[in-house]
Formats: C-alpha cells, structure tokens, sequence
C-alpha cells in the first residue's frame, strides 16, 4: 500500500474536480480516466463509449487508471486522484459488467488506505457533455462506488458539505495527516 498515494472519489457531480482545485497541500494531481475517455470518443467523432459497450468502456477505463496508477509510482511524491482503480469496479456494477478484472487490479495495485468520498449533494448537482446522469441515477452510482471501495478493502473518509473552500481545506488535512 502506497501512503503517498490519494484518492479523492466519489458519484458524478459531487465536487471532486472543484475541490481538487481549491487545494492549497502542494500534490500532483491525477484526472478521472473515464471524463478522459469520453472526451477522446467525442473528439474522434465516435459514439460514446459507454453507450456502444459497457464493457469495452469499462476495460478502457480500467486500462487507463492502471497506467495513470504506475506513472504515478514513478514519480515517487504525494499524489492525488480524481478517482482510483476501485472506481472501475463501480462502473462495472453500475453498468451491469463483470467486476473481476477490476477488482483484481484493485488488490494488485493499492493507495493509501484512507479514500476520500464526497456525497451526492442535490443543491450542486449539474449535467454537462459528459455527466448526463439524473440525480436518482447518481444517488444508484454513489452505492455503487461505496461497494467497491468496500470490496476493495479501504475505509472512505466522508467530506463534509460545506463551502468549496472548507473541503478542499478538509482534503488538505487529511493529506497531511497521512
């Protein structure tokens, strides 16, 4: 288990990037592989991902949170995710697809045992070209996330609703702490 290594996690639209960019601890950070993804589909002129195979969009994101997951070994300084690897098995719970290889890589590949979660919050909650998610839908993701952090065997740190400032102030702290 890497110490050193930080997840920040959570449903689509609680805060994540938002609070990632109020940090004040100096830490690289990591961005969410499948925001990533569907960009990429999109600037292709391809259908998404995840609406042509579910499966395929989860093994692409897979790949992608373990390559970003080795990269950040190599560079040997605190690092911060926009998600983990135990967020692949999320997806695939989510979507109906086999979890295995996820949580395989989960094991194989560990972060600090503390992961940071930020809760659905209904009063912050948008939609954008990549979260198309209902809020009901994200309350049914959000589940999905706590399981697979459960099966992948690390404790979720809850963020606290509050000001922008004051969570990522929450972040900073248990960054330091770790």
């Amino acid at each position: 288990m890497d110490q050193d290594l930080h997840i920040l996690t959570g449903a689509p639209g609680t805060g994540k990037t938002a609070v990632l960019g109020h940090l004040t601890t100096p830490i690289r950070r990591i961005d969410e592989p499948a925001r990533e993804v569907l960009a990429e589909h999109r600037a292709a002129g391809e259908q998404d991902a995840q609406e042509t195979s579910t499966e395929r969009f989860v093994e692409l994101i897979l790949q992608r949170s373990i390559a970003k997951y080795e990269t950040a070994l190599e560079w040997g300084e605190p690092v911060m995710f926009d998600r983990g690897i135990p967020d692949c098995i999320a997806y695939a719970l989510h979507l109906g697809v086999d979890p295995q290889p996820a949580v395989e890589a989960s094991m194989a590949h560990r972060y600090n045992e503390h992961v940071l979660i930020l809760e659905p919050w209904e009063e912050i909650y948008t939609t954008d070209e990549e979260r198309n998610m209902t809020f009901n839908q994200v309350l049914s993701f959000h589940e999905s996330v706590q399981e697979a952090y459960q099966i992948a065997g690390y404790t979720l740190d809850v963020v606290p609703r509050a000001r922008i400032e004051e969570r990522a102030s929450f972040v900073d702290r248990s960054i330091k702490r770790a």
